[in-house]
């Protein structure tokens, strides 16, 4: 099976859309995408825990847990902001 890359003007038109960005939006993508890192460190430390001191399954799930949901969050938000943008700009035309 093929492995399908990302040519050179699919990279450039991913890099336009964040260019274009509305600024508000654009600070709303930051400010979340910096509390879902946050949360990515806090469950990264709660498994570096559970690595070290094996105390329960418990803490290996809440910290695996969290680091799933964190990426997803991040996901969510570049995703939604990019779509926002979009019905923004389809909006005022």
């Amino acid at each position: 099976k093929k492995i399908r890359r990302l040519t050179e003007s699919q990279m450039n038109r991913i890099i336009a859309e964040f260019k274009e960005l509305d600024k508000t939006i654009f600070n709303l993508m930051k400010s979340g995408i910096q509390y879902n890192f946050g949360l990515l460190i806090i469950s990264c430390l709660i498994l570096l825990t559970y690595d070290f001191v094996y105390t329960s399954p418990l803490v290996y799930y809440i910290g695996i847990s969290l680091f799933r949901a964190s990426l997803f969050f991040i996901v969510g938000f570049i995703i939604c902001s990019i779509s926002f943008n979009k019905i923004k700009k389809d909006l005022k035309e």
